[in-house]
């Protein structure tokens, strides 16, 4: 869930970067993205970066042997230790991914079937929401065997529920 904070910092970086190009942009979201992850598979680097018992200079030395001091991403971080929220680097992350999908007009949808579908489907799927939402659509799909049937498709806050499920537990409400 985005924050104030991360909203801020994502929206900046996201500026600094489209200031020199699509390239940068790519560079900085994917950089900044593997910080994240690296982030969360270390919590105690987190710890680390944020404990106020070592002093905000030496912290920075820490982070700019991990990370280098070339990057947006890396100056980013910098910027968070100094201000104590590199708790944040996540969220950032998330919202400047968010900005991307909107900058680069895509649509992030989650697709869940019963059973895997084929290429054909995909596309035919792929293609049919790309037209009805008018934008580039970067699908992901999930395998759920208790929907039965049918399809789920959630994008944004939509939620599209025509599993057989779904129908199944409507006609069991309908007739109790």
């Amino acid at each position: 869930m985005s924050s104030e904070i991360s909203s801020v910092y994502a929206n900046a970086l996201f500026s600094f970067a489209m200031e020199k190009g699509d390239a940068a942009l790519q560079e900085t979201r994917s950089d900044l993205r593997q910080c994240a992850v690296l982030f969360s598979l270390n919590p105690d680097l987190t710890n680390l970066l944020s404990l106020p018992t070592i002093s905000v200079d030496e912290r920075l030395r820490i982070a700019k042997k991990i990370f280098g001091d070339d990057s947006f991403a890396s100056r980013l971080i910098f910027l968070l230790i100094e201000h104590g929220r590199v708790r944040f680097l996540r969220e950032i992350a998330d919202d400047f991914d968010a900005k991307m999908l909107e900058y680069q007009d895509t649509t992030d949808v989650i697709v869940t079937t019963a059973v895997a579908l084929n290429p054909d489907q995909k596309e035919r799927l792929r293609a049919s929401l790309a037209k009805k939402l008018r934008q580039t659509i970067r699908m992901t799909e999930r395998i759920d065997r208790s929907i039965l049937g049918g399809v789920i498709v959630q994008y944004g806050d939509t939620r599209i529920d025509n599993s057989v499920k779904y129908r199944l537990d409507a006609l069991k409400e309908r007739l109790s």
